[in-house]
């Protein structure tokens, strides 16, 4: 159906149901409750930003109980994409709680931006007769079935390995975990919750004492190690905070000095493997055995002659100045 711009521009120029704040209130909970009835349990799933964006479609359309915005207005605003929006809204008019018309083009004589009808509020009796909807009708076309031939029945195969309907929606892995940039995948899965945001600035910091061990030690470390250590240092940090009261600062500064001292103790450790496993050589001592000339040995041996006669010729004049010692002692 095409809504041409003289009752397009009727129906903003149409008088607003609301009258005050706690009427646009209630008005918006009411059309919460009925997009939640919609959803059934499937609504809690839903990510925050999903959940926002209906509660802005709901609000819009307190007024004159239409939504007019396009699909990436909702979509910008709110940090999703125009498929999840359509996605919705197709969720809610199959459920026959809104009903669906377009504006006539500026551009072309095709179809234009969607306008969405609320059906429980008090203003589509309006709309209703004005474009004159047939909303059972609707409904009723979407949920017919189309009738054909049954096959000849045959024996059904039963799996020999069947699953319940519910394990991949209860599976670990299947539920939405919001992803924090830079940050190794199992620190995001185990910390995320208790330190959101914060757990970027501290893996950051547990990079910052990797990058000054290999600056220090002039090696590499793989990306296991790191992530390894860095998984150790929060882990660390986050028994140490369950029993004491830390500032950000404070947690940070420890989780740097943990995983330092994790750092030098996996550099160390190389080294020392890398010591039994190549062993250590340690440098000898030259000793210098050249050929000396003829000249210089004759001198050094008249060199060390004279040496030997002048400690002798010492030797006997000590021995003497003994000997004169003891007579004169004797004869005092």
């Amino acid at each position: 159906m095409l809504i041409f711009s003289n009752d397009f521009a009727r129906m903003q120029n149409y008088e607003s149901y609301i009258k005050d704040k706690d009427q646009q209130k209630q008005m918006k909970y009411k059309l919460l409750s009925i997009v939640e009835s919609a959803f059934g349990d499937s609504y809690a799933r839903l990510k925050p930003e999903t959940r926002n964006a209906i509660d802005m479609i709901c609000f819009l359309a307190t007024e004159k109980g239409f939504v007019y915005a396009k699909d990436s207005y909702f979509a910008k605003e709110h940090n999703i994409s125009t498929r999840t929006i359509r996605r919705v809204m197709k969720t809610l008019e199959d459920a026959g709680k809104i009903v669906k018309a377009h504006r006539s083009s500026s551009k072309h004589n095709g179809r234009g931006a969607a306008v969405y009808f609320f059906v429980d509020h008090p203003c589509f009796t309006h709309w209703q007769q004005y474009f004159n909807f047939d909303v059972q009708a609707d409904v009723q076309a979407e949920n017919a079935e189309i009738p054909c031939e049954s096959k000849d029945e045959e024996a059904k195969k039963v799996s020999t390995y069947s699953l319940p309907n519910n394990y991949i929606k209860d599976h670990f892995m299947y539920k939405t975990i919001p992803f924090i940039k830079g940050v190794p995948k199992l620190i995001n899965q185990t910390f995320k919750d208790r330190f959101k945001e914060s757990l970027r600035d501290l893996y950051l910091r547990v990079r910052m004492a990797s990058q000054k061990v290999c600056q220090s030690v002039s090696m590499t470390l793989s990306k296991k190690d790191i992530h390894s250590i860095a998984y150790e240092s929060i882990h660390v940090l986050f028994t140490y905070i369950k029993t004491r009261s830390m500032s950000f600062e404070e947690q940070c500064k420890l989780v740097y000095r943990i995983a330092l001292n994790k750092f030098n103790e996996l550099v160390q450790t190389a080294d020392q493997k890398d010591k039994e496993e190549y062993g250590v050589v340690t440098p000898r001592k030259i000793v210098r055995k050249e050929m000396l000339p003829d000249w210089f040995q004759a001198q050094q041996a008249k060199e060390e002659t004279t040496e030997s006669q002048e400690s002798g010729v010492v030797a006997t004049e000590e021995e003497e100045m003994v000997k004169m010692k003891a007579i004169l002692a004797h004869y005092a």
